[in-house]
């Protein structure tokens, strides 16, 4: 099978877990480099979060980027709320003159003076937030990595809509310094923080951790969050649902 029944929020941390299973899921801000528009290269700080479709018999190469910890979730929830697989682009296709043909005949001029538009125009921002480089360059901690074949993460997201928040912050995503200003940041990640996407123990296929010596942190963690919100019997539920990326690269 190609696609998974799971898609799977990866994370470096075993911290990014237990937040996940405290606060759900939140939107932060993620700075995309924009290349695949016949030459222009420019960079967003667009809101959202990733999740990805992919077997866990081929998950190595996608763990050495994003980390080996993360949460699996079933494939109907991921429709029930919205996510949604990315559009994936190759810069010399059809499909992107058609969209430069969509932001002339929406009056855009200049991509980048329009980031602060708060009106129907910031729709063609929002389409940007499901569109990806078939093949291309990436910011990862700070650094930029080049020829990156993003098409074999097959990447779904789920976005904020941009009107949920405009009357908190009137504009829908951050230019490159802005989102290297760390208070600017901070407080655009605070105000779309709210607008999460919550699951149940039964929307939960697994919880990847990197080494089978971390399973009792992971299960002592799983008692202590969930005590006062699941029955004893979804707590247990829940820890069964424990996997390694040890067990993964042994089993599958």
């Amino acid at each position: 099978m190609i696609s998974a029944n799971t898609l799977f929020h990866f994370t470096n941390s075993v911290d990014n877990i237990k937040n996940i299973l405290t606060n759900h899921f939140s939107p932060r801000v993620c700075l995309e480099r924009i290349d695949y528009f016949q030459g222009e290269k420019f960079d967003f700080g667009l809101p959202m979060v990733c999740f990805c479709d992919i077997p866990l018999s081929q998950i190595g190469n996608h763990i050495k980027t994003y980390g080996e910890f993360a949460i699996g979730l079933t494939k109907k929830w991921a429709l029930n709320n919205g996510i949604s697989p990315v559009l994936y682009l190759q810069s010399m296709s059809q499909a992107i003159g058609d969209i430069n043909n969509f932001f002339e005949l929406a009056g855009i001029k200049d991509r980048h003076s329009a980031l602060h538009e708060p009106n129907y125009l910031i729709s063609c921002y929002e389409l940007f937030s499901y569109c990806k480089a078939y093949q291309g360059s990436m910011w990862r901690n700070g650094k930029l990595k080049k020829n990156i074949r993003f098409y074999d993460e097959r990447e779904w997201r789920y976005v904020p809509n941009y009107r949920w928040f405009i009357d908190s912050y009137p504009q829908a995503f951050l230019d490159k310094n802005e989102y290297r200003d760390r208070n600017i940041k901070n407080r655009y990640n605070e105000i779309i923080s709210e607008f999460k996407i919550e699951f149940t123990p039964n929307d939960i296929k697994y919880i990847i951790i990197s080494k089978e010596s971390e399973r009792n942190e992971m299960i002592n963690s799983i008692n202590e969050i969930k005590r006062n919100f699941y029955t004893l019997m979804e707590i247990d539920e829940l820890k069964s649902k424990i996997i390694s990326v040890e067990q993964i690269r042994e089993d599958f």
